[in-house]
């Protein structure tokens, strides 16, 4: 979910985040579900914003250093919760491509992690060197356990990555593409084309019964969204 941030509720006060930008307030979890049996699989790990701002352009202004730092404070807070053991993480692409993020990744202190990578498009503003060295990466982090997701994907930015060959454990399927594709077929083609580059589907935006029964009938395996509450967490 790009942004890492949902709209609802009031945020929990984190003095942990402040070194990082005073407008990130806390974190919070969203429910991954089973659309199949409604249980609760994993989490995703989302930051609060300062009211009033827009997250998509905040975060997408962060550096990869800015990033692989909130990243760490968001672990280091949830660390101890017995719940987060199967946890969505969000990173750019630009952690990926610059060493020093990537080897910092790579020595992180956690569980086994799902890493969505946000905006997922960029990958092919990539050189040729580049992309062939984030693919690597990947590898490497698949080696290590972690599971690799693409992030806020829709018909147009599925089929690029249909001849390369990432390392990916699943796929989530955006929310507004949901919403736009959830009475027509067109859903079922969206899935069945992500279940050809990964064995899972998720699909983002389930706000009620209806939404989750169109997402079962398509295919999708998981969902998340407004339909299954959200908890807080603060680092105390």
């Amino acid at each position: 979910m790009t942004g890492r941030q949902q709209d609802d509720g009031v945020a929990v006060q984190s003095s942990r985040f402040q070194h990082i930008s005073r407008d990130i307030t806390g974190i919070k979890l969203e429910p991954i579900v089973a659309l199949s049996t409604s249980r609760t699989v994993g989490a995703e790990v989302l930051s609060v914003l300062s009211p009033n701002l827009q997250n998509e352009r905040f975060f997408h202004n962060q550096s990869a250093v800015q990033s692989f730092m909130l990243l760490e404070a968001q672990l280091c807070t949830l660390k101890n919760a017995l719940m987060c053991k199967n946890l969505f993480i969000n990173l750019p692409i630009t952690v990926l491509t610059m060493g020093k993020t990537f080897h910092q990744l790579m020595q992180l202190k956690s569980s086994q992690l799902n890493i969505e990578i946000v905006e997922p498009a960029s990958f092919f503003s990539l050189s040729v060197g580049l992309r062939e060295c984030v693919t690597q990466r990947l590898q490497q982090l698949s080696m290590q356990g972690h599971r690799i997701w693409l992030d806020d994907v829709d018909e147009t930015v599925i089929k690029p990555f249909l001849s390369c060959r990432l390392p990916l454990y699943g796929i989530k399927i955006d929310k507004v593409a949901f919403w736009r594709l959830r009475a027509t077929p067109a859903l079922s083609r969206l899935v069945t084309l992500c279940s050809q580059l990964a064995g899972h589907v998720l699909i983002e935006g389930i706000e009620n019964d209806q939404d989750r029964a169109y997402a079962l009938q398509a295919g999708a395996g998981l969902g998340q969204g407004y339909h299954w509450p959200c908890w807080y967490w603060s680092e105390d």
